[in-house]
């Protein structure tokens, strides 16, 4: 038998013994998202960006059903590395939904306490692939040695719980014409790109998202959209992309918004 056929069984041997899959994809944390090693000492990065090393799990666009497997509990969460997700919170039959994206930290299987008052659903959408960090059991025990990253996932954690402080507060505003300029800033400071005409927020969002973040309904929203278009400072562009001109709603500043759209 020629050596050429003797290799060849053993590699289908080596591929019925793995299950014929290919190997699990895994990332160093601190050179997917280098902000997190900012306080580790220069002289000690090089061994914690090897030794700090995930699993990593992709999600195609979609309805995400998060998988509660046993464990769940040890683990320390999810941190987003790409991607867009939607966290819906269906609540009397309405829907408020959180945007997450890269550097978040989260953790899908906690569900809602069973001896609630309240009931309510969580649901969860990939608006673009995602791909994320599985922080689990080996990851916690490695990151032992590394308090200053711990503190920076911490407050990773707490940014978010502020961010959706700012989010409840714009609630509040009225009409629906200010919740979305108000919102289109707000998400400018994570998704925005400064342009020459002005700050590009690189989302699409169709109406019914964005009735969603604001608390208004899709026909509200479409006629709110319109009028915030006549102002000027928000234009849709030809991508589903948002321009924004001008500079950002000032907290004490009233927006006329008859004003804006009679002059434009």
């Amino acid at each position: 038998m020629s050596s050429r056929r003797v290799d060849q069984r053993e590699a289908l041997k080596g591929s019925a013994r793995s299950g014929g899959t290919k190997p699990e994809e895994s990332v160093r944390i601190l050179e997917a998202d280098p902000e997190l090693g900012l306080r580790v000492p220069a002289t000690e990065i090089a061994r914690a960006r090897l030794q700090l090393a995930a699993r990593v799990k992709s999600l195609p666009c979609g309805r995400w059903e998060v998988p509660h497997e046993q464990g769940d509990r040890s683990r320390l969460g999810f941190l987003l590395l790409e991607g867009l997700l939607a966290r819906d919170v269906v609540l009397a039959g309405t829907t408020a939904t959180e945007l997450l994206g890269d550097g978040d930290v989260l953790q899908p299987w906690v569900l809602p306490n069973e001896d609630g008052l309240l009931r309510y659903r969580v649901r969860w959408h990939v608006l673009s692939p995602v791909r994320l960090a599985i922080l689990d059991e080996p990851f916690a025990r490695s990151l032992a040695s590394w308090p200053q990253v711990m503190g920076a996932l911490l407050e990773r954690a707490v940014r978010r719980t502020q961010q959706m402080s700012i989010h409840q507060a714009l609630l509040q505003l009225s009409p629906v014409e200010t919740r979305l300029l108000v919102l289109f800033w707000h998400l400018a400071e994570r998704w925005g790109r400064v342009t020459p005409d002005g700050i590009v927020v690189r989302l699409r969002m169709p109406h019914e998202l964005l009735g969603q973040l604001v608390g208004s309904r899709r026909a509200s929203v479409t006629t709110a959209l319109r009028r915030v278009d006549q102002s000027g400072l928000v234009v849709r562009k030809a991508d589903g992309t948002w321009l924004l001109r001008g500079s950002p709603p000032d907290e004490l500043a009233e927006i006329h918004w008859q004003q804006r759209v009679a002059g434009s």
